[in-house]
């Protein structure tokens, strides 16, 4: 689950924005390249293990292995590798599933205002890193997220294959060959309208 799914389900128990932060941590840290040593704050740190929890309900839930193991097979068979067919299939799920929930106005607001929280009130009391590692490389990722159009950009396919292409990108062996994103974008469209003709029930079902 990406990190706005754990901030959407986390409001099922509070909206306090450390909590939500918490929830939404474990993603960004490794989006920010720095790990986390200590949560000294008991909210975020209760955030952290919610998000862990879900983490582990989430990745053995059949709704999403099912989707992983179908994106799978129909990227190989138009030709993908197998190492970037199958992660695209696990993160690719994980956007397009963002960007299904950004429709929930309550949580896309608790995302906002959690942003504009952590921007004003910095961590640096609250967590500890691990090695030399401070926040202020977390601090950075987060005034970024808060001007970047998410999670609402994550319902364009074409804009899950930029951030996808970055992502990969820095595994060589992850990365997409040529040839691959055509049909990389048509898994995306086909998988997108599935997911919006399941709905959600099955994610909320997770806590």
């Amino acid at each position: 689950m990406n990190f706005f799914g754990h901030a959407t389900l986390a409001l099922k128990q509070s909206d306090d924005p450390r909590f939500v932060l918490g929830s939404m941590l474990p993603d960004l840290v490794s989006m920010a390249g720095v790990r986390i040593a200590h949560a000294h704050d008991p909210v975020l740190a209760a955030g952290i293990a919610l998000h862990h929890e879900t983490d582990a309900r989430f990745h053995s839930a059949a709704p999403f292995t099912e989707l992983c193991h179908a994106a799978s097979e129909q990227l190989q068979a138009a030709g993908v590798g197998r190492a970037t067919a199958r992660a695209v299939g696990h993160v690719g799920t994980e956007l397009l599933l963002d960007g299904l929930l950004s429709s929930n106005e309550q949580a896309s607001a608790a995302y906002k205002r959690t942003l504009e929280h952590s921007v004003r009130e910095p961590m640096h009391d609250a967590l500890s890193l691990r090695g030399d590692a401070t926040t202020q490389d977390l601090q950075t990722l987060l005034a970024r997220l808060q001007r970047a159009p998410l999670p609402e950009g994550y319902r364009d396919p074409s804009f899950v294959l930029d951030r996808l292409q970055t992502i990969l990108a820095r595994r060589p062996r992850l990365a997409f060959q040529s040839g691959d994103l055509p049909p990389t974008l048509r898994w995306l469209e086909s998988t997108k309208a599935h997911l919006e003709q399941r709905g959600t029930a099955w994610i909320d079902e997770l806590l």
